[in-house]
């Protein structure tokens, strides 16, 4: 770099989940990204820039694919195969993620005890001791300079995650425990740069009196001393730099998720008298999707005996689809994708009701044998089931609200049905204004929901599913998903009108193991499956409603 300058190179990567290999298990086809491409990129940056590298990853590492799945469950007796991997591409240091914690204290820490390299988190607290559960910061020296490195972590898990997964740990406000640590590493570490990682997204998200989910951008802004924000948990890709109240410029940096993309932050720092004057950040993305070079080949060949294991378990028949299964039905009304999983909820937990939501944007099963990877496009997350007990008019009081987060009021056959807007990822592309994975029905009683109405007054139920009354003040048992137990979306909460410690004293049992695994013995077990929509809940009127689809099918997904 010249006399009087000092070079620090940052590689960051976030929210991999699940994605080690470039290959697509679910589908059966080799896929984008994947670790083995970040070994790639990694591997030969640091042959041209030895001895002044960091590398970093931003949580959710644990979860998402076949791959994860496997490692966690059916390879306990072994070393933690997803830190036999990051150790040999060679991390330095990662935060833990949400869905890190929501794979159980049993994986987690597996995992990061076997990590060669601290994962950090310094707002969450252990109970019993009052201090930092993770790590709280790791400092590095390169080329004699000195770099803190503060992890945190959304504050959102205990109303996401079943307490079981994250008993013992308190979750502290992203801003305020930044403050804290911010001075602590200043004082004790004296560094010369501090970056902030953070599995937490720049902005919006869920905001409750109880928590905020996305804190990097108020984060930068409020709290002096961050030279670098690396962050995740929002999946999406940016480059930005926050003002902070002093007028200092704080570079914040998401490569996006997956590892289809990674960060590169070269600061360069002028030196006078040994001692650090000023730095400069420069922060770029490097799209490795299709990255091969000799590092990746020998990444192929040391973990080949695990990509082989993984496949051999994804595509293991184990039943038969006699109709095509599409999520995209369920955004205009009953649909075969939800009631199956509704049929499975019913049949584990037995209750009156079961609420559940599309978890893919356009996922679809075609007929035919079913491999346990297509499991993984039914149902995309370790959820547990929960069965709760809620009256009937906290029922409608749920439903109004998530049908009207994705639903608006119709005035006539030309008006747009759903709440769609740009979607932020691809502005060129149209989406759902709303999260995709609140927009709960309900399987156990008929209902119609008419368009026409105003929010709060759209829904009617018109009886139990087997013609009983269903009644306001009656109490019912309602199966959902761990996510939304905890208060996750908060259609319990603003929705139905409970606080969290009603929540939790309503809470009646909660399932052994996550809903795909009960998928996987249900189809199993039935063996041939001829996947029907229930039909017993409406749009209303049908004559607008159909009109409405046709036009807006082709303006999401292009049919």
């Amino acid at each position: 770099m010249g006399e009087g300058t000092k070079h620090l190179k940052l590689i960051f990567t976030t929210d991999v989940h699940g994605n080690y290999f470039p290959y697509d298990f679910r589908h059966e086809h080799w896929g984008k990204g994947s670790l083995q491409r970040v070994h790639a990129f990694v591997a030969s940056t640091v042959l041209e820039a030895p001895g002044n590298t960091i590398l970093i990853d931003g949580g959710d590492m644990l979860q998402g694919e076949p791959t994860a799945y496997y490692f966690n469950n059916h390879c306990k007796n072994s070393r933690h195969r997803v830190a036999e991997i990051c150790n040999y591409i060679g991390y330095d240091v990662a935060v833990i993620g949400n869905h890190d914690i929501e794979m159980g204290k049993s994986i987690f820490n597996k995992f990061t005890e076997e990590c060669n390299y601290p994962i950090l988190g310094a707002n969450v607290i252990d109970t019993q001791t009052n201090e930092p559960y993770f790590q709280p910061y790791e400092v590095f020296y390169r080329q004699g300079l000195k770099i803190a490195i503060i992890g945190f972590i959304t504050p959102a898990i205990p109303h996401w995650i079943p307490k079981k997964t994250w008993e013992g740990m308190r979750f502290e406000d992203i801003q305020e425990s930044a403050a804290r640590w911010i001075e602590i590493v200043k004082r004790e570490e004296s560094p010369d740069y501090i970056v902030g990682l953070m599995h937490s997204g720049m902005n919006e998200g869920i905001v409750t009196p109880e928590y905020k989910e996305n804190a990097t951008r108020e984060t930068a802004e409020n709290i002096e001393g961050f030279d670098l924000i690396l962050y995740g948990h929002d999946h999406s890709s940016n480059i930005e730099e926050v003002t902070t109240k002093s007028g200092r410029m704080v570079p914040c940096v998401n490569p996006g998720c997956y590892a289809y993309s990674v960060a590169v932050i070269d600061v360069i720092f002028n030196m006078e008298e040994d001692r650090v004057a000023n730095h400069e950040t420069h922060c770029a993305l490097h799209y490795i999707g299709t990255l091969h070079n000799q590092h990746a080949t020998s990444f192929k060949k040391h973990f080949y005996r695990s990509f082989n294991e993984v496949k051999h378990f994804s595509t293991r028949k184990i039943g038969t689809f006699l109709n095509r299964v599409d999520v995209t039905e369920a955004y205009f009304g009953s649909s075969a994708y939800i009631d199956l999983i509704q049929s499975l909820q019913l049949k584990i937990s037995k209750a009156d009701l079961s609420f559940t939501a599309p978890l893919f944007f356009n996922a679809a099963i075609e007929a035919g044998d079913i491999k346990v990877s297509n499991l993984f496009d039914l149902y995309r997350f370790e959820d547990r089931l929960y069965t709760l007990l809620l009256t009937g008019q906290e029922i409608k009081d749920y439903l109004e609200m998530s049908y009207a987060s994705w639903i608006q009021q119709m005035h006539s056959p030309t008006d747009t049905m759903l709440l769609i807007s740009p979607m932020k990822s691809n502005p060129n592309r149209m989406g759902f204004k709303n999260f995709i994975f609140n927009f709960d029905s309900a399987a156990g009683i008929r209902y119609e929901v008419d368009v026409t109405k105003p929010e709060g007054e759209k829904v009617h139920i018109i009886s139990m599913e087997d013609g009983r009354p269903f009644l306001p003040n009656e109490t019912y048992t309602v199966a959902m998903t761990a996510y939304r137990a905890n208060g996750g979306g908060e259609l319990l909460t603003k929705g139905a009108g409970l606080s969290k410690e009603e929540i939790d004293s309503r809470i009646m049992c909660v399932s052994e193991y996550d809903i795909r695994h009960y998928l996987m013995d249900y189809i199993k077990e039935i063996g041939t499956i001829d996947p029907q929509p229930k039909n017993h809940w409406r749009f209303i009127p049908e004559n607008w409603v159909s009109q409405a689809k046709e036009r807006e099918y082709k303006i999401l997904f292009g049919e």
